[in-house]
């Protein structure tokens, strides 16, 4: 985690406002976080990643998050592609490509949010006579094109399984990528994915698992939330205590030591033995907490804030964003029952 807040302090947070408005290029803060050590969060050992526990990979993201959320944006979807990959049984991939990621020499995208709809697959998954998959449909929401080396797609089939595929960070016949408009992390290449008859070869395939088991396990690791919000509340509790202001060092105080607690929460919750709801119920208050500090520095710091060379708005968009990023039902209902 020290690690973390150092790149933060010196790399991430004095050019955020730069990357935030595509001043400054992403590369910059991915490269000092591949210098740190720290795209192998995830990763085992063996191939040079750092292995870490729940509780100190929670706290390097926040961090992280604390310093340039475009740049965190970015760079935390990697993690999730090395966790998928360090439990496949393709072998030869794992070896080709989780020694560079945990290093930061490859960097790897991914989609797999529609998997957490009802209904239709939002990416069907068929197979094909060389054993290969097939893939048809839309991922509404990747993030990393035009920067990912490659994405892991996550594609429903007719049998229940989610097939996990390997697919290039560029277009290619059968796949095509639409930008989107964003009021935040606009830098970050987010895209809408289109799918029309892709071919996955089968070195291509990561994994095939049960679906109905993935989404249970999904659900409770997105219950628990983003913990990049409460580096967004560590942030401006520093900031405003900071100011030359009573009133701002006083809320600056409080806000801490609400952020103090939700820490202290935050570790208890990754017990196993935690429900769904009183997970969901922690993000809610993170994100509440984080929404009231961002609230405190604009009005500490007046009109100015909302210029875009200034954090205080950046923060504040930032905070909103993490209220839909990784949403699930659960999360919904304890944000709108904590209103």
């Amino acid at each position: 985690m020290d690690r973390a807040q150092a790149v933060a302090d010196s790399v991430l947070f004095p050019a955020a406002q730069d990357v935030d408005r595509g001043v400054r290029p992403l590369g910059d803060g991915l490269r000092a976080l591949a210098d740190a050590g720290l795209f192998g969060l995830a990763g085992p050992a063996s191939h040079g990643g750092l292995d870490l526990d729940p509780i100190e990979a929670r706290r390097t993201i926040a961090a992280v998050g604390s310093g340039c959320g475009a740049t965190f944006f970015v760079w935390v979807q990697h993690h999730g592609v090395v966790r998928t990959l360090r439990t496949s049984s393709n072998d030869a991939l794992v070896e080709q490509l989780l020694a560079p990621m945990c290093s930061g020499d490859v960097l790897a995208g991914v989609a797999f949010a529609h998997l957490r709809r009802s209904g239709a697959p939002a990416i069907r998954a068929e197979r094909t006579s060389d054993g290969g998959w097939r893939l048809d449909g839309h991922a509404p929401w990747a993030t990393s094109w035009g920067v990912a080396d490659w994405f892991a797609i996550a594609a429903a089939s007719d049998d229940g399984d989610v097939v996990w595929a390997k697919v290039p960070g560029h277009e290619v016949p059968g796949l095509v990528a639409t930008q989107l408009a964003l009021s935040v992390f606009a830098t970050t290449g987010t895209v809408a994915l289109t799918f029309e008859r892709y071919e996955v070869a089968t070195a291509d395939v990561i994994s095939v698992a049960d679906l109905d088991t993935w989404r249970r396990t999904d659900r409770r690791h997105a219950a628990l939330g983003q913990p990049a919000v409460l580096g967004v509340a560590e942030r401006t509790t520093r900031l405003l205590a900071e100011r030359r202001d009573v009133d701002a060092v006083d809320a600056a105080r409080r806000l801490g030591d609400e952020l103090a607690a939700l820490w202290n929460r935050d570790g208890e919750l990754t017990d196993a033995g935690e429900t769904v709801e009183s997970m969901s119920d922690h993000r809610a208050a993170c994100l509440d907490l984080a929404r009231r500090s961002t609230t405190a520095l604009l009005a500490s710091v007046g009109g100015a804030g909302m210029d875009l060379a200034h954090p205080a708005q950046r923060l504040a968009r930032e905070a909103d964003f993490y209220v839909i990023q990784a949403q699930t039902a659960d999360g919904r209902a304890a944000t709108l029952r904590s209103i």
